[in-house]
């Protein structure tokens, strides 16, 4: 039998060839393990060289090591030697390296973020993380509406038959009218004079309205920019009326239509 091995292993062991005629190169070999019997193991290449350290990890015989204790301080759920931010506020949701969680990336943490998604055009925010954001190329020509006005309902002025100076009655009710304008000053008011449609209707209007918008300006001290001079409009020709006209444009002040005919009482 040609080239067969055998292996005997106890106290020594023994490699044994053999041939079963005639002239052979084959070489035996002889191994005695000494020692002591209780230190000896069996042949390595009986073992997976890392069944020991397995076993060991798993099941620790040699080395005992006490349950790790890591501490966090401030109770964010990472351990303080891996923790970046020692001191985040309780409460406050942290990332893997326990820093404080800032969806947005405006430099406020989500805790104390009022506007929790804020787009990076509008940053940078405010304490609150709230940005501004810049206003939209069409609408940065929107004029914004004027200031609303309640000023209510306003009197009348009486003029009698041909006069176009104010008289007493007209004077006191100018007086009440300007303390009601001059407490609104959002509030643009039209002076309205009526008359037909003759030269001397106009003009007539005309020197009346221009009476009672001198009065508020000269006397009560209300800018001529706040009025909007009307005349020759339909109505009562012997009143000029004072109306909220807020939001109107219009002159405050027109030149006489017919001057020849202007009076000056």
């Amino acid at each position: 039998m040609k080239n067969m091995k055998y292996f005997l292993v106890a106290a020594f062991m023994l490699s044994l060839g053999a041939t079963a005629f005639g002239q052979t190169t084959d070489k035996a070999a002889y191994k005695k393990q000494t020692g002591s019997t209780d230190k000896r193991v069996a042949p390595l290449w009986w073992y997976n060289p890392l069944a020991y350290p397995y076993s060991e990890i798993s099941n620790p015989s040699i080395m005992k090591f006490p349950k790790p204790v890591l501490d966090d301080s401030d109770n964010d759920g990472v351990a303080d030697q891996f923790d970046v931010e020692p001191n985040t506020p309780a409460g406050c949701p942290v990332d893997t390296k326990g820093k404080s969680r800032d969806t947005d990336g405006d430099g406020v943490p989500d805790c104390r973020d009022k506007e929790l998604i804020t787009p990076t055009t509008c940053q940078p925010v405010d304490a609150d993380g709230v940005g501004k954001c810049p206003d939209p190329e069409c609408c940065k020509n929107i004029v914004p509406p004027p200031p609303a006005c309640n000023i209510g309902s306003l009197p009348s002025v009486q003029f009698g038959g041909s006069a176009v100076s104010l008289n007493a009655a007209g004077t006191a009710i100018l007086d009440a009218a300007a303390a009601t304008i001059k407490a609104n000053p959002n509030c643009k008011i039209c002076v309205v004079g009526h008359g037909g449609a003759s030269k001397r209707e106009q003009q007539l209007s005309w020197d009346r309205t221009n009476a009672v918008i001198n009065y508020l300006v000269e006397k009560q001290g209300i800018s001529r920019d706040r009025f909007v001079f009307k005349y020759g409009e339909e109505g009562d020709a012997n009143t000029v009326d004072l109306q909220d006209c807020s939001g109107e444009e219009g002159p405050n002040m027109v030149p006489a239509p017919h001057p020849q005919y202007r009076k000056s009482k």
